[in-house]
């Protein structure tokens, strides 16, 4: 394990089969027989130890559709759950908010502080996650991937405020896009937690080289590709499926395309600040990226700095 604390780079020149050997050599010499990818997909699918899609988050799912979906009725799915209920009422006494006085009802936190879609939203992500035993450090560990998700959310839906009316999206899939694109990561974790702190180790040791490579060099297979291929054994919507799988795609064209692009604008900008994960993406392609969006560079920084501004008393784990 201890080359693996060498740069890539460093490791690739001296590796006398060059890439092709150090690649080989990172994934088989420290941590023996890795798994390629098309049987990481059908360990997904057939796993025994892999959870099934909560029933609570079925519950929730299926009321996110219901005409007369409410507060009342929200509140009553997530008390079902202890564990959710708990941190809904803890992010809706967090500073970010800014309240006077702390709520201690359920259904006062969904209707004066959070709002109905983040709510569902949040409950949602908690409930199907939670299952998922993944560790809880690191840079790709569950409190991370977290608190990287909250705030992607948040600045997604900050984002989607300074689009141009021919490219609006719908709000229903911003915070959810930004709680769950990372999911990959916590499968990864949960089913083979050797290769999650390989790739973990290889990212602290290697912060200025794009994530996905990174993946594709230690392990064969991408968090996106995980956590499309598990979300697809759950069921759950195409447009999620398609928002986790090309959320590093910032060349992406089809369905959803502007949504999948404010998300990868929204990964792109979190890279430079703490909580991001992977490397910051090249500068020509951020570039493209945000012309592709009618973003400037200085509305998209301006839209970062004060959705970090107004994250910085608030605990959001």
């Amino acid at each position: 394990m201890a080359e693996l604390e060498r740069p890539i780079d460093t490791l690739i020149t001296a590796h006398p089969g060059g890439l092709l050997g150090w690649s080989q050599a990172v994934c088989s010499a420290p941590i023996g027989e890795l798994t390629p990818p098309g049987d990481i997909r059908a360990l997904i699918r057939d796993n025994d130890d892999l959870p099934p899609l909560p029933e609570i988050t079925k519950r929730l799912q299926a009321f996110q559709h219901d005409p007369n979906a409410s507060a009342a009725g929200l509140a009553e799915i997530v008390m079902l759950d202890p564990m959710v209920a708990g941190q809904i009422l803890r992010w809706a006494n967090a500073a970010y908010y800014g309240l006077p006085t702390p709520v201690v009802e359920l259904r006062d936190a969904i209707t004066r502080v959070l709002g109905f879609k983040r709510a569902l939203s949040q409950a949602l992500a908690l409930s199907a996650l939670a299952p998922l035993r993944t560790p809880e450090t690191g840079p790709i560990g569950r409190d991370h991937v977290w608190r990287h998700g909250l705030l992607s959310g948040r600045l997604l839906e900050a984002l989607a405020a300074e689009l141009p009316g021919t490219l609006q999206v719908s709000a229903d899939w911003l915070q959810l896009a930004g709680l769950m694109h990372n999911i990959g990561h916590l499968l990864l974790g949960h089913l083979l937690p050797r290769q999650h702190a390989l790739v973990s180790l290889v990212l602290t040791q290697n912060p200025t080289i794009p994530l996905t490579s990174l993946e594709r060099f230690a392990i064969g297979v991408e968090h996106t590709q995980l956590g499309a291929w598990l979300l697809e054994v759950w069921g759950l919507p195409e447009p999620l499926r398609t928002l986790v799988r090309h959320h590093h795609n910032p060349a992406y064209q089809g369905r959803d395309e502007t949504l999948v692009l404010l998300l990868c604008l929204a990964d792109a900008l979190l890279a430079e600040t703490p909580p991001g994960i992977g490397a910051p993406m090249n500068a020509n392609q951020l570039t493209a990226l945000q012309q592709r969006l009618n973003l400037s560079a200085e509305r998209c920084q301006d839209t970062l700095q004060a959705v970090l501004s107004s994250e910085q008393d608030s605990d959001p784990k």
